[in-house]
Formats: structure tokens, sequence, C-alpha cells
């Protein structure tokens, strides 16, 4: 089942108004879908998983780089086990949390060193040994206090530099390349729904894209669109039809511009592969409830034109509008409340050690 339109979304909620839209214009509705997705995403939030790389010898994760987080969902650490790693954790200071263990996350020492020294923004890094073994396509290595993502190995590592919100920067040659271990942290965010009309873009690079990579440039979009952070989308000719998070936003320049998303490519794309982004983040379950809520905020609304007209013909606007908004809006908080019970995951918490 099709996901609908922002478009779609406001001649839904007209139509549930009596199609009605010279009260409830527009306008009036996209605003009440933005107050919609704040009050609804804290019953049925947006869950994302951010992978976030430890510091040797510290507990602490910084969490200042994740944007529009409403709360923690669950801590998996260390990342990528057979069982899942389910942890405790305690906030400090607001931008950090401390994770509930009494060992100190280690890096792994690749055994491999740059051979140059490194520019800031530095993609290609010269290495003293073949690293296919040691630092495969996907790792996320750290060369001093700086993350890098491996998009391709070997005796020349490329990469996207300044991972994980850590500041790309200028290294000597000879430095070792580690392996942090790695946590995720499952984030409760606001749904977005995406108010331009124009969903469907295309791979612009002429090489096209070897699977792996987490940063690409698309094209044939709205000219000024920005892509919000948390944005899906699609590859038409993906076979393994994975779905793509943009990682930060993106303002569109003449219809293009550089995207940052997770997972990783799954496989090679070549140019003017055509990329879809999906009309928001909710499900149809989901985004049929939210179509309620947006009709009750939006009959709120109009209240005030009416707060002081004399009924005519028995007919009170204000009350109407009155029972029909707090009917409606009853009934769908019912509704979030029952769904959201689903989001109290039972995780099983592992003990300290």
């Amino acid at each position: 089942m099709a996901l609908k339109s922002h478009a779609t979304i406001i001649d839904d909620v007209q139509d549930s108004l009596g199609s009605n839209t010279t009260d409830f214009t527009d306008a009036i509705i996209t605003k009440k879908i933005v107050e919609g997705l704040n009050e609804f995403s804290g019953y049925c939030p947006n869950i994302v998983r951010e992978t976030l790389a430890t510091t040797e010898d510290s507990k602490e994760l910084d969490i200042s780089g994740i944007k529009d987080m409403l709360w923690i969902s669950a801590l998996e650490f260390k990342a990528d086990k057979a069982v899942r790693q389910w942890r405790n954790w305690a906030q400090r200071y607001g931008t950090i949390i401390s994770m509930d263990i009494d060992f100190w996350p280690k890096d792994i020492d690749t055994g491999i060193d740059t051979d140059e020294a490194l520019d800031a923004d530095e993609a290609a890094i010269d290495v003293d040994a073949d690293a296919t073994t040691a630092i495969p396509v996907g790792t996320i290595i750290r060369i001093e206090n700086e993350l890098y993502y491996v998009t391709a190995t070997g005796t020349t590592l490329t990469v996207v530099p300044g991972y994980g919100r850590t500041t790309a920067t200028t290294h000597a040659t000879n430095k070792d390349i580690k392996i942090p271990q790695l946590a995720y942290l499952y984030c409760a965010c606001p749904h977005k729904v995406l108010a331009f009309t124009d969903l469907i873009g295309k791979i612009s690079h002429g090489a096209g894209y070897t699977a792996g990579v987490v940063v690409m440039r698309l094209d044939s979009l709205g000219d000024s669109d920005v892509l919000p952070t948390d944005a899906l989308f699609t590859i038409s000719t993906d076979s393994t039809n994975t779905q793509y998070r943009l990682t930060q936003d993106t303002t569109l320049v003449s219809g293009a511009g550089v995207v940052n998303f997770l997972p990783p490519l799954a496989e090679d794309v070549s140019d003017t592969e055509v990329m879809t982004f999906a009309p928001s983040t909710l499900t149809p379950h989901l985004e049929t409830i939210f179509i309620d809520l947006v009709t009750a905020l939006t009959a709120k609304s109009v209240l005030p034109k009416f707060i002081q007209t004399i009924p005519k013909s028995g007919r009170n606007p204000f009350r109407d509008y009155m029972t029909f908004w707090q009917t409606q809006l009853s009934i769908t908080l019912q509704k979030l409340q029952r769904e959201a019970t689903k989001y109290q995951k039972p995780y099983e918490i592992l003990s300290r050690s």
C-alpha cells in the first residue's frame, strides 16, 4: 500500500471537513501537519538507529550530533553480536550518555599505518601494506581523533573523512590505523512528511557508484528543495530492495545535491538510475491515524472564527466544530495510546560485565 503525498494528505483532511477549502486552506493544514507530527511522534516515534564509535577507555558516547532526538529507546553494545547486547545507560550533561558497563571499550590495532601525511578532507589514504583483509570495505577506522568510513580498500584506502560527526583535519605520516568498537543507539525521532512534490530524482555520477559508499550526488529534483534528515529513498534497480535513510539535511541547488545516507549502498549503481523518496516515514497504518489527528487539529483551528457568530436556522458552527474536534481528537488519542504500547519493547538488559 503506497503512502500518500503531502498534497494528498491535505486533500483527505479537507474531504473529512466537508470539502471546505475556504476555512481549511492548504496553508492552514500544512501548519497543522507540522504541529501534528510533533504530537503524533510523542506516541509513535520514528525509531532511527544511529551508529556511534566508542572512544577507547571511555564509557561515554557523544550524542550532540543526533538531530531532533526525542528520547533514547535502546542501546546496543557491543554491536552486531549474534545475541543482541542491550545495555542500560545514564545521561550526562544532556549531550553525553554513559554506558552502564564495568569494562572499557578498546580499539583494534589493524597493524597498518598511514604512508603519507593527510590533508584535511583526505579521501584517498596511502597505507604501508595491503589492507584488504585487515580493513575491508564498510569499516569505520580511527586515525588519531578522526573517524573515516572506508569505501574501497587495498594499498590505498578510499574513505569518507570526518565521519560520525568528527572533525576532518590533517595528520602526519606513519599514524596507527585503528578500528573502534561500535555501539548502536536506537533513537525516537519525529516522523517526517516531505512537503515537496517531486519525489523522484536520478543518480548523477558518470562512473556510477560501487557498493559500500555512503555519499552520492543526485539531480532532477526540485530546484531548491530541502531533503531532511531521516528522509527515506530506494533505488529502482537495487535487487536487494534496500531502503536508505539520509543522515543529514541536503539543500538542493538547481535540483542537484550530495546526499549522505545509511546503510551503505547495497550494490553497484550506474549513472542516471532512478532514486525515489518515500512521501513520509510513516507506515500505511500510522498514516491513517495521523490524518485523523491532523483533521482534529484543523477543525479546532477554525473555532475562533465562529466564537461570536449568531446561530442561524438552528445551526451553530462553533458548537458543531467544537463537538467534531473533541470527538475526533478523543478517538484518535485512544488509537495512539494503543499504538504506543508497541514501542515498549521488552529488551533483556545484560549485566554490567
